[in-house]
Parts: C-alpha cells; structure tokens; sequence
C-alpha cells in the first residue's frame, strides 16, 4: 500500500513538473551552458534569467491556449491547466513583468541586436495562432528553438558541426513528442505533419532525422571535428532521446524523457569545472 502511495506521489510530481514546463526550462539551461562551454563566450547572469524565466512564461501560455482551444475529452494537462487558470494567469503576468523588465533594464542591448529574430518569431507565433502558417509547426518550433539557443554565441553563424547535431537533435524530439498529440492537432486544424503523412510515415521521418543526427555525430567523433566532451555530451543526449522512445511506453513519461534528454549536454561544463579544481 505504501508503495502504491509513494508510486503515485512521485508520477504525480513529475506530471506537474512536465504540465508546468519546468522541464523545459532545464533543458533551454543545459542547451545554454553547453553551447558557452563550446564557445567559450561568457554568459551574464542577467541574459540567463531573461531566458528562463522568458521560455517559461512562453509555454505557461501556450499550454493555457490549447487547454481553452481543446476538445472534449480533454487531456489531463488541459485539465490541469483549467482547473488553475487563475494561478497560471498570475505567474504567467509576474513572470513576462520579469522578464520584461531583464531585457529592458539589463538586455536592451542584446535585444536591439537580434531584432530579427524578435520580429520573425512574433510573426510566425501570430501565423501559427491564426492557424494561417504555411509552414507545418514542427519545423517552425525546430528552427526558432535552435535559432533562439544560439543567439548570444556569436562563433556559431555559418552552421558549424555542433550546431546542425544540436538543430537535428531538436528537430527529431519535436517530430517524435507531436506524434503523441496527433489527434489533437487534427481536431484543431494545426498545420502539423501529421495532417499530411500517415502515422507510420510520420514517425519513419523522425527515425530518419534521429538516425542520421546520430550517424553524423559518429563522423564528427571518427573525424575528431568535434572535441571528445562536446560529443561525448551531445552522444548521451541522442542515446537518451532514443531509449525514450523505445522504452517508455506511457505518452506523458515519453514527453516528460525526452524534454529531459538534453540534461547530458551539462556534462561538459561539469567535467571543465571539476577538472579546474585540480
């Protein structure tokens, strides 16, 4: 009986630690440390924050939108996330007042650089909202999640190895996590790939992306274009993404695993930091 208790205590920590995006915000941290242990580029503590605390509001609110969006039968986040609108509505405000206040006050200056990015972003958020993208939402949120990562690291313009690994890795955990909510984007019209390919062609693209993300990190392992650490951390990551998917069978743990499966990519800045100490 106390096993049972403790068995749903803990599943029910880990929903809540998924349905508030907690996970993504660990992941976003991992993908930043190890790109400026990669870049050697100085992280100020302000930029940091303006992330986390910026990505985290961004997914409050869009898990709230597709919560009021959904159809019946709703899903147990939609149904977490209605029963707490209130509580998500406040932290969702503090938190875009925080980060507000980090990008104007501490960032301005990062901000006004990447302009672009900024005026792209907001047009494909509204593109996708009114449903009038005519780009299918995997790609998008690939492309501008990698795009986003990168922007405080100067030396990554020009597509180096690391990066197509880390884009390829992305791309892969966003085509493999939607097929979960398939039927949902199709009750709501979402410009997915999961309107035009079949299930099983669906998923046989990820595998192919995921694949040949992974037969890449071998070359560059082979050809040592990528120093033994980095590889070393991005490999664990596919390794985790992969064992995800063909180990765990409950949807909400896959999501929860595979958001999870970039916390390897801390393990250089871990080894860099130890190996100081000597």
């Amino acid at each position: 009986m106390f096993r049972n208790k403790n068995n749903n205590r803990a599943s029910n920590v880990s929903l809540a630690f998924s349905d508030l995006s907690f996970d993504i915000v660990v992941s976003v941290f991992a993908n930043l440390i190890f790109f400026t242990a990669y870049f050697q580029t100085e992280l100020r503590l302000t930029l940091l924050l303006f992330y986390l605390i910026s990505v985290w509001a961004l997914y409050l609110a869009d898990h709230l939108w597709d919560a009021k969006k959904e159809i019946a039968p709703l899903s147990l986040r939609s149904q977490f996330y209605l029963r707490h609108q209130s509580k998500i509505r406040v932290a969702i405000g503090f938190s875009f007042l925080v980060a507000l206040l980090l990008g104007l006050v501490w960032e301005w200056k990062f901000l006004y650089q990447n302009y672009p990015y900024l005026i792209c972003f907001l047009l494909a958020l509204v593109l996708v909202v009114k449903q009038l993208s005519p780009i299918p939402k995997e790609i998008l949120v690939s492309v501008f999640y990698t795009w986003g990562i990168l922007l405080p690291f100067s030396n990554a313009k020009g597509l180096p190895p690391i990066v197509v690994l880390f884009f390829l890795h992305v791309l892969s955990n966003v085509l493999l996590t939607y097929q979960i909510d398939r039927e949902r984007d199709k009750l709501q019209n979402t410009n997915t790939l999961n309107l035009w390919l079949s299930p099983n062609l669906a998923k046989g693209f990820a595998i192919l992306v995921f694949l040949f993300g992974f037969s890449f990190l071998c070359f560059c392992f082979y050809t040592q274009t990528i120093p033994f650490v980095f590889v070393l951390g991005m490999g664990l990551s596919y390794v985790w993404l992969g064992v995800t998917w063909y180990l765990i069978p409950k949807p909400s743990s896959q999501k929860l695993f595979s958001e999870l499966s970039y916390v390897p990519m801390f393990l250089p800045a871990i080894i860099f930091f130890f190996s100081g100490l000597r």
